[in-house]
């Protein structure tokens, strides 16, 4: 039976190894074979491989931590059991996904009408194979050590709705469960990045627009855009050394003539601009390079031809 709304965000262990893809590492879900008794059928989509096939809806009992420290139960808890080929291309140990999208029997929603809070998660992916990110459901404060609530520095943007399904398998007319936001400029060191914007906005097709991925490893753009991108971070960053690509990326620089910061490589930042010049997404050298051998560090956005999407 579910617990009394406490008023705390509820928190779960998640490993996001492979891809950062949201995987289920840690046994959160006890799910019993039994519980698939008498079920409905849906197609469970494993996202990394693009690939759905037939599965069974089962419901049982499910415990999770709050931030309290209580554990928290949420009775007919509704999950899809698949074959095990769907677990291509996921992290060793991994035993399935966690639904964190629109849909109405992901985990943001049937946690949100079992503890009656606003259907809001956060989200902190680990940066190290070795540790675990967090998912918080629910309304903040979202407390992290050394008791920080770091919803106060949070910033805030609309999502937006793609009104073409993106997953594997769908019905007609069916809408994105995935999270899209409005990108209308990109920025490297305060300057405009000449790009063609029409392709951040979503067609009629569902295609454009800058959706929020957990799937691929590092940002996808559409090949004029990462064009740009790239040349543009050259030109901000000409007198560092360039040295040969390392795939998948395409721009290089010697580790031996950049400087480093607390956060992270001394390199021009890459500003998103989201509803207005004044909110927008920075991405400092932390985020932006990845070092690929002893003296290399290299841009993380890489150029995908297939990708209509500028993918976060």
């Amino acid at each position: 039976m579910s617990l009394p709304h406490t008023g705390q965000p509820v928190a779960a262990l998640l490993n996001a190894r492979l891809l950062g893809l949201l995987a289920v590492q840690s046994v959160i879900l006890l799910l019993s074979q039994a519980a698939t008794t008498n079920t409905c059928g849906l197609p469970p989509d494993n996202s990394v491989i693009g690939m759905a096939t037939h599965g069974d809806l089962g419901s049982d009992v499910v415990s999770i931590q709050s931030n309290s420290g209580r554990a928290a139960s949420v009775s007919q808890f509704l999950f899809v059991c698949g074959s095990t080929f769907l677990l291509e291309g996921l992290a060793n140990g991994v035993k399935g996904m966690a639904g964190l999208g629109r849909t109405r029997i992901s985990l943001p929603s049937q946690f949100s009408a079992a503890f009656s809070f606003h259907r809001k998660f956060a989200i902190c992916l680990s940066s190290s194979t070795s540790s675990n990110g967090v998912v918080l459901f629910g309304d903040s404060p979202y407390v992290f050590l050394p008791n920080v609530d770091v919803s106060n520095s949070l910033l805030y943007t609309p999502l937006i709705l793609n009104p073409v399904s993106t997953a594997s398998a769908y019905s007609l007319g069916d809408p994105s469960a995935e999270y899209f936001i409005g990108v209308k400029s990109i920025k490297i060191n305060e300057k405009a990045v000449p790009i063609n914007t029409t392709l951040l906005s979503i067609d009629s097709e569902g295609r454009g627009g800058t959706k929020i991925s957990t799937v691929d490893r590092y940002t996808v753009m559409e090949t004029s855009i990462y064009n740009a991108v790239t040349e543009t971070f050259i030109k901000q960053l000409s007198k560092v050394t360039r040295v040969a690509s390392v795939a998948p990326f395409g721009a290089c620089f010697s580790l031996k003539n950049i400087g480093s910061t607390r956060v992270g490589p001394a390199v021009p930042a890459i500003d998103l601009v989201l509803q207005s010049n004044s909110v927008f997404w920075r991405i400092f050298g932390a985020n932006s390079m990845v070092q690929a051998g002893i003296q290399l560090f290299s841009p993380v956005q890489t150029n995908n031809m297939c990708k209509l999407q500028l993918y976060i």
